[in-house]
């Protein structure tokens, strides 16, 4: 057997961040399920596997640097870019090793108080998965807490055997791996167009291949090309850690704990009457046809008090993470399209939009505290799993974590001039990535250097040889190019780029 195992390792993957693993929307989601998070108000340490080319490593090791982040990959191109980019951004507490699970464990390593793993337990064979569930058992601190995240039953149930239809026609072409990925999609949309029963009698899988089409290929190669591509049912992933004394607490994505979004009054009836927990998970998953779990799991759970959760609840602090002005009330969740209520959501954004504040805080307010508290608890959990606020630090740790924070934004900025892979920013405030599109972090870039933003932009893309993309076309000429770049700066320094410094990124 090749060291890769029959992972895909010919092209590295795709330069992704992935907000779930943030300690502290990982401490919420915690909390909410009136469990102990660990605290990461003092030094922790923080382990993530398989962490691809190390982006959201090397992002959050920046926004805690008093922690100290452990991450391993056994792609060694993807440990060097890793490294790379930690020591372009002076990045001392992250640590990157080319190891298999199996040799990860003999490493010098502490115990963790968090371990994540993004996706890759779908992909790997049954014995990797245990040489994981060994990793955890060891190395996980009591009272430590796992993400864990993996392609479900049922939601994949009717789309697996496309994947195996995909995975069998690149075994059995000779071309580089793009090219076969290529000929794979092109074949199955054939077999599609030809009526094929499989595909007729599953007419959802029409949108699900379009969108498949309109991926990144370097994501697909690695997403659906895999020769080991595993869904489960969430009992089976439960059984598999209890090797490692674990139990589940929460689903990473704060949403879920709405039932009201999620659920008909009928369902949650049903639901209501289930008394095995477990049992309960997979049942939720048939009413959602969920495709894909995130899910937390502790070594130990210590529990809270009624009046200990509400202490811990009030003490967490909210920041917008975007302008004002882009929140939407109306959204589409499991249920159904809903309409947020105004007279709840306004004031509190309101309040927020003038400085982070607790949930205690926020209670003091003129106009939000004519609000039940029940009513705030629920509106600020809603508007975090929208992506529109998110837990944050008290200034004096932001400006603490700015040091770091700066340097690593720095580091991807100037990467921006090359690549636009790298889309998100460091927050000290908020402890996590904010999206920020390439020409935005130029724009910043320019901006720090009391640079007229669109000559000096366009004179960097000039000599390039650059061109910018507009509505899916490139621009050809210069005032082309340029009108475009003035648009876009017009419309970023403002409220865009008012709410980027509150979060600390300027």
């Amino acid at each position: 057997m090749v060291w890769s195992e029959g992972y895909v390792s010919e092209i590295n993957y795709t330069n992704g961040f992935y907000g779930e693993l943030s300690p502290l929307k990982l401490s919420l989601a915690t909390a909410l399920k009136s469990i102990h998070p660990p605290n990461t108000g003092k030094p922790f340490t923080y382990c993530e596997l398989a962490c691809g080319r190390g982006y959201t490593t090397n992002l959050l090791a920046s926004a805690y640097p008093e922690a100290q982040f452990y991450a391993n990959d056994f792609n060694p191109n993807h440990i060097l870019e890793a490294k790379t980019l930690a020591e372009s951004a002076n990045t001392t507490n992250v640590h990157f090793f080319d190891d298999s699970f199996a040799e990860f464990i003999h490493q010098d390593l502490p115990d963790f108080d968090f371990i994540v793993l993004h996706g890759i337990y779908s992909w790997i064979t049954p014995e990797n998965r245990g040489f994981i569930v060994d990793f955890i058992r060891q190395k996980l601190k009591v009272g430590g807490i796992v993400y864990i995240s993996y392609n479900t039953l049922p939601g994949w149930s009717a789309a697996m055997p496309m994947q195996g239809l995909m995975l069998k026609h690149r075994q059995h072409s000779s071309a580089p791996i793009l090219e076969s990925v290529e000929e794979a999609l092109n074949f199955t949309e054939s077999l599609m167009n030809a009526n094929a029963g499989y595909f007729l009698q599953n007419p959802s899988l029409k949108t699900r291949f379009e969108n498949l089409k309109s991926q990144n290929r370097h994501y697909l190669a690695h997403e659906y090309f895999n020769e080991q591509w595993n869904s489960f049912y969430f009992d089976q992933v439960a059984q598999e850690l209890e090797d490692a004394k674990l139990s589940y607490v929460a689903s990473a994505q704060v949403l879920d704990n709405i039932d009201v979004l999620n659920f008909s009054a009928d369902a949650q009836k049903i639901l209501s009457q289930i008394k095995d927990g477990t049992y309960k998970e997979v049942v939720r998953d048939f009413c959602l046809n969920t495709q894909f779990r995130r899910d937390i799991f502790a070594k130990g759970k210590l529990g809270m008090m009624p009046g200990e959760q509400v202490s811990i609840m009030n003490s967490f602090r909210y920041a917008l993470m975007v302008p004002t002005d882009s929140i939407k009330l109306k959204h589409t969740f499991s249920v159904g399209e809903v309409s947020l209520q105004e007279e709840i959501y306004i004031p509190i954004i309101n309040a927020l939009s003038k400085s982070p504040l607790t949930m205690a805080q926020l209670q003091n307010d003129g106009a939000v505290k004519k609000i039940a508290v029940n009513n705030i608890y629920q509106a600020l959990i809603v508007l975090t799993g929208l992506g529109y606020i998110h837990p944050a630090v008290d200034d004096e740790t932001c400006q603490r974590r700015k040091v770091s924070t700066d340097a690593f934004n720095r580091a991807i900025e100037e990467k921006a001039f090359v690549t636009d892979e790298m889309a998100y920013l460091a927050s000290p405030l908020i402890g996590t990535g904010v999206a920020v599109n390439s020409l935005e972090q130029l724009l910043i870039y320019a901006k720090g250097r009391d640079k007229n933003p669109v000559k000096f932009l366009w004179d960097i893309f000039s000599k390039q040889g650059k061109r910018l993309v507009k509505d899916n076309k490139v621009l050809q000429t210069p005032e082309e190019n340029i009108a475009h770049i003035e648009g876009v700066a017009k419309d970023f320094y403002g409220s865009r780029f008012d709410t980027l410094k509150k979060l600390g990124i300027d």
